[in-house]
């Protein structure tokens, strides 16, 4: 897939996303936006180390009212590592399908709150790569599991979730097996 293709279809699906709200209030599914702070690492490699990053997007779904649902996601995230020749950074748009267990009030008046818990596959397609060093060969998709916990009062969402990839997303051959991992604390609205 070329990066002209994927950028024209992250395009489209966030158009389509951002005139969900009205669409979906009357059907009683969720729809909203998130983001914040990401951890990354890469795992059992010595050229990519650890750095700070930044995921955003929206989500739909969840089930509020109910004790379990699904929840769908479309995020972009900016994985940064550190590397002797300075900072590389790889950008993902990720595709998550995560279950999600509500436990407490199934409103969303001022007092209403609850606590989840997610937890599903996720697909991360690699849109933009910005590698310092001299390896710039990666894969462009990765295959991840998705984890964590959040609370919810009113419209507004805090939440803690960690991703581990499955995939190795080195190309060289001969490299040893890099994956990712990120750990993200995320602030987020609501919109129904």
């Amino acid at each position: 897939m070329t990066r002209v293709v994927r950028l024209v279809a992250f395009a489209a699906l966030v158009s389509m996303f951002l005139a969900m709200p009205a669409l979906t209030e009357a059907q009683g599914i969720g729809v909203g936006v998130k983001g914040g702070y990401l951890h990354s690492s890469f795992d059992a490699t010595q050229a990519l180390d650890s750095g700070q990053g930044w995921q955003a997007g929206l989500f739909f779904g969840g089930n509020r009212a109910g004790t379990m649902g699904f929840m769908g996601e479309f995020n972009v995230l900016a994985k940064k590592s550190d590397t002797p020749a300075g900072t590389s950074t790889l950008y993902y748009f990720q595709v998550p399908a995560l279950l999600r267990v509500n436990i407490g009030s199934s409103g969303t008046g001022l007092n209403d709150a609850i606590v989840y818990g997610i937890a599903g596959p996720s697909l991360d397609l690699l849109f933009k790569d910005d590698l310092a060093v001299t390896t710039d060969e990666v894969e462009s998709v990765d295959v991840s599991i998705v984890a964590g916990l959040g609370f919810e009062i009113s419209r507004f969402i805090i939440e803690g979730r960690g991703t581990w990839g499955f995939r190795n997303i080195a190309k060289e051959t001969n490299a040893r097996d890099v994956k990712s991992t990120t750990f993200a604390i995320l602030a987020g609205l609501r919109f129904n």
